[in-house]
């Protein structure tokens, strides 16, 4: 079939000298010719089929302007001469044999001492990092030297994972020891903690439940967020260490409120990008930084309610200087202060 095909189609596929490109003029004189042999059949086909389609776009080429039918001259022949050559490639093929195969396609398959290189694919479950681990785990029993994608994207990504375990490990041993250096109270370390914990916890759910599997890009997140939730928990915890009771009425909720909504303006328009990879890092970053403002402002001050406070506090709960007190005057003597303080 091969052979017929080239025998027929040799002189229309027979390579051409390079000619200019056709002017205006003539392909609106082409475009006509194939619109008269078009349209006598158009009774005959029905409404919605594709020559009749082609045939109300040949009525607008004929009466375009230069400039379009040029750019449509460009724009359809764009690939042909590519195509024409694969269809010559195509056309020359002969049966083969392994006495036929060129030395370079036979070297990477067959070595001199004959030994035989076998692929093996592996089935559709396979598609999954699951299964895909699977497959290498079963091949690399029988085969321990095998290579190819498959291992090199099980043995990558479990480089990265441990990577990034390891740098989180690495990230909460270190927060822990800057907090005890600078808080010097086991209490107060945890009270910073344990919100960050919880978000973290909250986020891993999140990524079973919608779900939104890790990837190479996403996994960045986990130690960021530990860095996050850190900056916002240590301040309410220092203010509650210096007698402050109103956390959340405070201007540190305020400016931590307004410093969230500024990193997550930042981590919102990476969830915007057209890569996946980074749109799914930009999207769990905002959801992280979400459930890391939910536990500074509902989870962290019921956790410090609990427990009594370091510091004196004035009805108001405003910290007051060390080794100071509040006396409720009566009302009179309150008058009276307050007159003194305007004269003076």
């Amino acid at each position: 079939m091969i052979d017929d095909a080239r025998k027929l189609l040799r002189l229309t596929l027979a390579p051409r000298p390079d000619r200019e490109r056709p002017k205006p003029e003539e392909i609106r004189i082409a475009v006509r010719a194939a619109l008269g042999q078009i349209e006598p059949t158009l009774s005959e086909l029905p409404g919605e089929s594709p020559i009749a389609a082609l045939a109300d776009d040949l009525r607008r080429l004929a009466s375009a302007p230069d400039a379009v039918l040029r750019k449509v001259d460009r724009e359809l022949t764009r690939f042909l001469p590519m195509q024409l050559d694969r269809l010559r490639d195509a056309l020359k093929a002969k049966p083969v044999s392994l006495q036929t195969l060129p030395p370079e396609l036979v070297r990477d398959w067959l070595l001199l001492d004959g030994r035989a290189r076998v692929q093996v694919l592996p089935r559709s479950e396979a598609r999954s990092s699951r299964g895909l681990a699977k497959f290498v785990a079963d091949v690399v029993a029988i085969a321990p030297e095998a290579s190819g994608s498959a291992p090199t994207v099980v043995a990558t990504s479990a480089t990265i994972v441990n990577a990034f375990r390891t740098s989180a490990i690495a990230a909460l041993v270190a927060i822990t020891v800057i907090l005890f250096v600078a808080l010097r109270r086991l209490v107060d370390v945890v009270l910073v903690l344990a919100p960050l914990l919880l978000s973290a916890l909250l986020t891993v759910i999140l990524l079973v439940v919608v779900p939104m599997p890790l990837n190479y890009a996403n996994i960045i997140v986990l130690p960021l967020l530990l860095g996050v939730g850190v900056s916002f928990n240590i301040y309410f915890v220092m203010n509650w260490r210096a007698g402050q009771s109103a956390i959340l009425g405070s201007a540190t909720a305020r400016a931590v409120l307004f410093s969230a909504l500024t990193t997550g303006t930042a981590f919102g328009s990476l969830a915007l990008s057209r890569h996946p990879g980074t749109a799914s890092m930009g999207w769990l970053l905002l959801a992280s930084l979400s459930f890391t403002l939910l536990t500074s402002f509902l989870f962290l001050p019921a956790l410090l309610m609990t427990v009594r406070s370091r510091g004196p506090v004035d009805p108001r709960g405003y910290p007051l200087e060390p080794h100071s007190c509040f006396i409720e005057l009566p009302k009179r003597e309150q008058e009276r202060d307050a007159h003194r303080q305007i004269e003076h």
